[in-house]
């Protein structure tokens, strides 16, 4: 999650991921590997990536209220501007590097990958592909079809090509664009690099072929129904390659900085395209038109004008008041306080305004296990004992926040690997999950501490430096005080403690309190395979953040993402799940439903399949 890729909150920002709320009714991404595939069945199968049925996530409150999230917005009003408060900032415009739920919000306006979706449903829909993809008979070639009429905003402004989407995803294996997941779901391509190449002049991956201005031939090594849910991916939206190569040949990209749109906004620029009059990091960012797009190549009306995302917004309280009171129109990347939250749920008005989406993932503490004194099990798991999840979750406003975690495949996983993974069976469990000094000192005693209290250096944690991640970060401190760790917090901007720290291995803490995983797309492996696969530790954008490298658990890893019997695998993944949470490398703490609220003055809309984030291409102002 991402939570971070899609790591929130929002996970892919207050977490790392991606990623996307519940698929509910699941056609298995690996039908295409099991038999011959009619484009119906193709169909179908990217569908898997989410449900066939509209969404039907709805809201609890605490007195057992239920709402339902809006349905889509098809007749909104044309024009207008909204605003939506940000406590943090996106780390990059850049959609090869893109993998934080705040992330999505703009790449997925900004730009067209070949698949998308739309506010109501979890189901991939055709974006720049035209149609869904068709797969050989032995699942190694997965042909794409692009629309015509889709064009770059100023200053490229022509028309995109099949060309354009070979590079984009070339450029994810470069490592100074320092994308997150490339190397999991795409090395499967014929030719892919064994390792990262310095730029993306150095990449060339022949297992792409572009036979034409709107066709892709994708030759893979084996079936991969991962590589197919990939085709979501923001890695899979064009880079105009003449425009680019410039900002790419530094030794960290700037494409980021010059970033061109494809989709109906884009971030304002100027007339060299450096988009620093439309994104001040830190304090604004600006999306206006892109007068390059046409809406008949698309399927999101994009009724809006101008969207101002408003950052900074540190504390909760006054972002849910403007919002409530009009001045600002919704939370993007920060929930309510827990306070403001009890209140909307009690007002029978303001409660049609606030919206709880179930989050596909889970929220957890990372102990880095390449250094003292987590690289020992058994004092990781004294951390996993002493943790009261339930005081944790209260940071959050409680149980209307969602389910307290038992390990990291999520509920609605269920049938999918969930029950495999455990289900809610907790292998670290404690008196109403508050948490257990004498557990934790029995662990400790094994990793040599006799009186079972920790005895070593200082340990250090980087922590979000407001709320609600610093109430838990908080939680976490005095939780490991009590049997005897000293705790130094550096608090920093939640996409500092990604991008400067948790996510860079070479600076990375002891802890890192703040963290979560988001589903790229419905597939059991996108929850385990980038947060804890020991390939995955990169030296920047990193997702493995406690740095968990164990040959066995990745050799488990490879041999799991070959099966193509669903069960098989739906099982190996489970089993890996259990696995992982039994290294304590993480600790998960909850299954998360985030609130985003909106104003009276829009008609709401949510990335459902983004943990319920405010989708700017549905909505309208009323």
């Amino acid at each position: 999650m991402h939570t971070t890729p899609r790591q929130g909150s929002t996970m892919h920002q207050q977490s790392k991921t991606r990623l996307p709320a519940p698929r509910r009714r699941i056609i298995t991404l690996l039908l295409v590997v099991a038999t011959a595939v009619t484009f119906v069945a193709v169909a179908g199968l990217l569908a898997g990536c989410g449900s066939s049925k509209k969404n039907t996530t709805t809201t609890t409150g605490a007195a057992g209220a239920v709402t339902p999230a809006p349905p889509l917005n098809t007749h909104g009003k044309k024009g207008g501007s909204m605003t939506i408060l940000l406590s943090g900032d996106v780390d990059s415009m850049d959609p090869g590097y893109a993998y934080y739920a705040l992330d999505y919000e703009i790449v997925y306006a900004t730009q067209r990958p070949l698949y998308g979706y739309k506010a109501d449903s979890n189901t991939v829909v055709p974006d720049l592909a035209s149609a869904m993809p068709i797969v050989s008979k032995d699942g190694k070639t997965v042909t794409v079809h692009i629309r015509s009429g889709v064009h770059y905003s100023p200053p490229v402004n022509r028309e995109v090509t099949s060309a354009d989407v070979k590079y984009a995803i070339e450029r994810g294996f470069a490592g100074n664009v320092a994308n997150g997941y490339a190397t999991s779901y795409f090395s499967v391509l014929q030719g892919a690099p064994k390792a990262l190449a310095a730029t993306p002049a150095k990449v060339s991956i022949p297992g792409i072929e572009t036979p034409d201005k709107t066709t892709l031939v994708f030759h893979l090594t084996q079936p991969s129904g991962a590589f197919i849910g990939a085709l979501v991916m923001p890695l899979t939206a064009p880079v105009p390659e003449e425009y680019a190569k410039q900002f790419d040949a530094a030794a960290s990209s700037t494409y980021g900085q010059h970033v061109v749109a494809t989709g109906p906004y884009m971030v304002a620029n100027d007339a060299s395209g450096n988009i620093k009059v439309g994104w001040n990091p830190g304090t604004f960012i600006h999306l206006v038109r892109n007068p390059n797009w046409k809406a008949s190549t698309d399927f999101r009306p994009a009724y809006l004008d101008t969207i101002n995302y408003k950052e900074g917004v540190s504390d909760p309280t006054v972002m849910t008041r403007q919002i409530l009171a009009g001045s600002a129109d919704a939370n993007g990347d920060a929930p309510p306080s827990p306070p403001e939250l009890r209140s909307i749920l009690s007002n029978p008005t303001q409660k049609k305004q606030l919206f709880f989406i179930p989050v596909s993932g889970s929220r957890y503490v990372a102990l880095n296990t390449s250094k003292a004194p987590f690289n020992n099990v058994n004092v990781r798991r004294a951390v996993a004992y002493v943790l009261d999840r339930r005081a944790m979750r209260l940071t959050r406003g409680g149980p209307v926040d969602g389910v307290i975690a038992t390990h990291f495949i999520d509920p609605s996983f269920a049938g999918l690997g969930f029950e495999a993974g455990g289900g809610y069976s907790n292998p670290f469990a404690t008196p109403n999950d508050a948490g257990s000094v004498p557990k934790a000192q029995a662990e400790l005693k094994k990793a040599g501490f006799a009186d079972g209290m920790f005895k070593g250096p200082t340990v250090t944690m980087v922590s979000d430096n407001t709320p609600p991640g610093s109430n838990t970060a908080k939680v976490v401190a005095a939780d490991l005080a009590k049997i005897g760790f000293k705790v130094k917090n550096i608090s920093v901007l939640h996409q500092t403690m990604y991008s400067k720290f948790c996510s860079v291995p070479k600076n990375a803490p002891n802890i890192c309190p703040n963290v979560g995983w988001l589903q790229d797309f419905k597939d059991v492996q996108t929850i385990m395979d980038v947060p804890f696969n020991g390939k995955s530790i990169a030296p920047a954008n990193s997702s493995n953040w406690p740095q968990l490298n164990d040959p066995t658990i990745n050799a488990a890893m490879e041999a799991a993402a070959k099966l193509t019997n669903a069960k098989a695998r739906y099982d190996a993944w489970g089993k890996i799940d259990k696995e992982v949470t039994l290294t304590a490398a993480a600790v998960p703490w909850v299954w998360e439903n985030f609130p985003t609220l909106f104003s009276s003055k829009v008609v709401p809309q949510l990335q459902t399949w983004n943990e319920g984030a405010p989708d700017v291409n549905w909505i309208s102002v009323k």
